[in-house]
Order: structure tokens, then sequence, then C-alpha cells
């Protein structure tokens, strides 16, 4: 019998990609999001640039990556239409804080709560020091 553990399909049986390490500072903002102080409008993140942002992160292939990512927008845009609050890490508390429809077109005005920075765990103190353990 083999004690290595078999990787877990994915979506339509497709072995999920092994995520990628990265290196980088994360307080470094790429291009394409980075807003100057002068600017009036941010530069806006495609669907495009997110999957291939994804795919480099996790090693996947474009089109499962692309399928996975447009299936988690749909769900989080369906949520956020009946009313739901999210509550993503990096992100933060989202919630709808207005929504118009006109003319075909549903918009809503979202309100992002916190910074969605994680706060790091300080290690508990031990109740006894090892010497002192029975």
């Amino acid at each position: 019998m083999s004690s290595k553990p078999t990787p877990k399909p994915g979506p339509k049986g497709i072995p999920a990609p092994k995520p990628k390490v990265v290196a980088e500072p994360a307080a470094e903002l790429p291009e394409a999001v980075a807003v100057e102080a002068g600017s009036e409008r941010a530069v806006a993140l495609k669907l495009r640039e997110l999957v291939g942002r994804v795919v480099e992160v996790t090693g996947g292939k474009k089109k499962g990556v692309k399928e996975i990512v447009e299936a988690t927008l749909t769900a989080l845009g369906d949520a956020l239409a009946k009313g739901e609050e999210l509550n993503l890490p990096g992100v933060g508390k989202v919630r709808v804080a207005k929504s118009v429809d006109r003319e075909g077109r549903s918009m809503m005005t979202l309100k992002v709560r916190g910074t969605g920075t994680p706060k790091a765990k300080e290690p508990k103190e031990a109740l006894a020091d090892a010497e002192e353990a029975v």
C-alpha cells in the first residue's frame, strides 16, 4: 500500500494545481492597481489580468483558472444581489449600500469596511516552563 496522499480532483475531475509560494513582499502593489495621489480614477483590474495573476500564483492552466474565477465572481455577485454581506480575508466586510436598476442594467454601490489585512497572531505564553512539565 502506498502512503502517498492522492491530490483531490478539482472541477470536472482535473487535479487541483499546487499553489506556488510567492516571495515578493505584500506591501508592493502591482502597477495596474497603484493609484497616484492626484489622479481622479483608479486603474481597473480586468478579468483577463485577474486570471493571469491567478495562473501565475497557482501554476494552474489558464482555461481551468478562468472557469473558477468566473464562477467565483458570479457567486459573489449573486450573494451581493441577494443582500448578503461578504466577509472576505484580504478585502474586509463588503455590503451593498445602494442598488439601482436602469435601462436593463443593474448598478450596486458597495461599502467596504476595514482594510482586510489579517492581524498577526501573537504566540501564546506557555503555562509552565519545559523543565517544570511532568
